[in-house]
């Protein structure tokens, strides 16, 4: 397994309210990655998401990876979602200026042929591979809402004038419920792990093609933000790509 990833703050924005950070553990084979994207008023975005992304990495870290089944890896995942959620809500009450505050999450957990996605919010997983891309993650968000329950095709939710209200983030509540989805990864195969800074700005097929047909997959992160901002880098871009 390969892990790359790369943040910008994209053409119109001052501030970048997206962190992220992978680990590799060579020894056990063990790899994880996780992209927060933070929303609130002046700095708070930048601290929510921050404060959650140290929360998760912290916890993630203390669990080894021998004897890692699925179910004890989306405990793992839930647990190090649950820290992170009390991390930001904890600060958000110490502090009035960081009142509301939240930060979508989206990782990986792998270990040898598994990998565990976890995600909050709407920052999203695509598995890309021979057979093409496809979308790992349910958005928690107004308009994926209104798609199921067939109010709004996928044509106008992208233009749906509420179509970044979230309806589930880290830090806003005291509990919070992470979804994880479990895969049986096979070699040749693609995670990638984005916030909606790059789903928005750059389509599917462009994905799939700028990472299964790039002859370097290290470079790929870079491709996908240049396409982004040509686009207008409307916001905060970040993207993790692991190759199995």
């Amino acid at each position: 397994m390969k892990i790359w990833g790369m943040t910008d703050t994209g053409l119109a924005r001052s501030q970048n309210q997206d962190c992220y950070t992978f680990g590799e553990d060579e020894a056990g084979g063990k790899l994880y990655g996780v992209i927060c994207d933070g929303m609130g008023g002046a700095a708070a975005g930048d601290v929510a998401s921050k404060t959650a992304l140290d929360a998760f990495a912290s916890n993630i870290s203390k669990d080894g990876p021998l004897g890692f089944t699925a179910k004890t890896a989306e405990k793992c995942i839930v647990a190090a979602s649950r820290a992170a959620n009390q991390a930001v809500f904890d600060a958000a009450m110490d502090n009035p200026d960081y009142e509301g505050m939240g930060t979508t999450l989206v990782c990986a957990l792998c270990v040898g042929n598994l990998a565990v996605v976890g995600n909050v919010g709407d920052s999203r997983a695509y598995l890309i591979d021979d057979k093409g891309i496809r979308q790992v993650t349910r958005d928690h968000s107004l308009v994926s809402e209104m798609m199921e329950r067939g109010e709004l095709s996928a044509y106008q939710a992208q233009r749906h004038p509420s179509r970044n209200v979230v309806t589930r983030v880290l830090g806003v509540e005291p509990e919070v419920c992470c979804d994880t989805f479990k895969l049986d990864a096979k070699p040749g195969q693609f995670l990638l792990l984005c916030s909606d800074g790059l789903s928005n700005e750059v389509s599917e097929p462009e994905i799939y093609y700028e990472v299964y047909f790039s002859e370097k997959p290290e470079n790929a992160c870079k491709s996908l933000v240049d396409i982004a901002n040509i686009r207008g880098g409307h916001d905060n871009i970040t993207v993790i790509l692991i190759a199995f």
